[in-house]
């Protein structure tokens, strides 16, 4: 098997740069506006707005050798960038592979939180696990 084929957390299908351009183009095509953000620094993955008004903070997770702690991170930081600003939405993107570490919190405690659940699978299609519908 040649290494050209395989993809690293950085690369590929299950990386999260990938996740975030899979979503970020999804959410384009959803009439979003996505902000052209640093890749590095105290910042959301993602950072979106809509013409009705409404905001979109969403934290995005591909896979990796720790996805389980990777993934508690990812509501650590979405967590911490909820300032109740009213019209703001929050979102937990994942690579399909990891998404059960990413249900280890429970849909009815996302949801209270206001946490959406999304996937985007290895083939680059995004699906809503749980939470609000945009």
């Amino acid at each position: 098997m040649s290494n050209a084929n395989m993809w690293t957390p950085d690369n590929g299908p299950g990386a999260e740069t990938t996740v975030v351009a899979v979503f970020t183009t999804w959410l384009v095509g959803q009439g979003w506006e996505c902000a052209e953000l640093p890749r590095y620094g105290d910042r959301p993955d993602i950072d979106a707005r809509h013409p009705d008004g409404r905001r979109l903070i969403v934290e995005a997770k591909g896979f990796t050798r720790d996805a389980g702690a990777d993934l508690d991170t990812g509501y650590g930081q979405l967590l911490r960038r909820m300032k109740g600003e009213p019209d703001t939405g929050y979102a937990l993107v994942v690579a399909g592979s990891v998404v059960r570490f990413a249900q280890r919190v429970p849909s009815e405690v996302r949801n209270k939180l206001g946490i959406s659940l999304y996937t985007v699978d290895a083939s680059g299609e995004v699906d809503l696990i749980d939470g609000t519908p945009l």
